[in-house]
């Protein structure tokens, strides 16, 4: 009777288990959105035309090196097969107006994440806001797991930002 009460136990164990896993994941939401923002010492077009072109992506993106990168037939993003040995595509959508840059991320054909980049003048600098927005699987253990991915998502972003103020503030040429 022992070893049936306690098969019974762990069935009831991992049907609350189960019942609770599913129960948080269905507040927890399919995407991770991290904000970030720096001031960097240029004019506001300089930054944006900086941003805006494709060409410039692998220079200030974190992870690309040793990649190589080629534009996109079209000539409005980027794409280079990655250590996964995947296509990883970035298409650019460009509004002049906005001063905005919206990057859509795609690995395999499949929508990954969208990166947002937009620039507003700040006195003598400019104010370059960063958002990214990343895809989660509607996998329930991998919806727990993302709950910690926004703080390295935010430390990758912290870096990239550093890269694009460095790169701008460094090369006068692109004042």
């Amino acid at each position: 009777m022992e070893l049936k009460q306690h098969i019974k136990g762990v069935l009831i164990a991992i049907f609350s288990a189960t019942v609770i896993l599913f129960a948080i994941s269905f507040f927890v939401g399919s995407q991770i959105v991290v904000h970030r923002d720096i001031v960097v010492n240029a004019d506001k077009s300089a930054v944006f035309n900086y941003v805006k072109q494709p060409k410039n992506f692998s220079n200030w993106m974190e992870g690309t090196d040793g990649i190589v990168v080629k534009g996109t037939n079209n000539g409005n993003g980027i794409q280079y097969i990655g250590f996964d040995e995947k296509l990883h595509t970035f298409k650019y959508l460009v509004s002049e107006t906005a001063s905005g840059v919206e990057i859509s991320y795609q690995r395999n054909n499949e929508l990954t994440a969208i990166f947002k980049l937009q620039v507003k003048q700040k006195s003598d600098g400019s104010v370059l806001f960063y958002e990214k927005i990343w895809n989660v699987s509607n996998n329930p253990l991998t919806k727990i797991f993302s709950l910690s991915m926004d703080e390295d998502i935010e430390m990758g972003m912290k870096k990239e930002l550093m890269n694009i103020k460095f790169l701008i503030e460094e090369d006068h040429t692109i004042k």
